[in-house]
């Protein structure tokens, strides 16, 4: 008698826990939501009402007109730009204005000294 065990394996480029696994995201066109993770990073097609659940989530802050980071994830903000990784040739990051640069780093200061 065989029996099949089924293993639940996490698809990360499906079922991403947006705020553990995002570092942020841009949203395009016609509802097309472009996810950045660590090492990859995910196209969905979203209807408006989930556009405005995840860009109205508190832990994730507007850098510019398009896109998100996620303010749990930063670990530098500097001459225009978010990083998400140690900084270097590798690191990740995404571009911020120059006016809301100064808001985002009173966020991350306010949730570090909450920790």
């Amino acid at each position: 008698m065989n029996v099949a065990l089924e293993l639940e394996v996490k698809n990360t480029y499906e079922d991403f826990i947006l705020e553990k696994d995002i570092m942020y995201f841009r949203v395009g066109e016609h509802g097309l939501v472009s996810f950045h993770g660590k090492n990859y990073h995910v196209k969905k097609r979203l209807n408006t009402e989930e556009i405005q659940n995840i860009t109205s989530d508190s832990n994730f802050f507007k850098v510019n007109t398009d896109s998100y980071v996620n303010t749990r994830k930063i670990q530098h903000i500097g001459d225009g730009k978010v990083f998400f990784e140690v900084r270097g040739s590798e690191s990740k990051y995404t571009s911020i204005t120059k006016l809301r640069q100064h808001k985002l780093k009173e966020i991350v200061l306010q949730q570090k000294a909450e920790a």
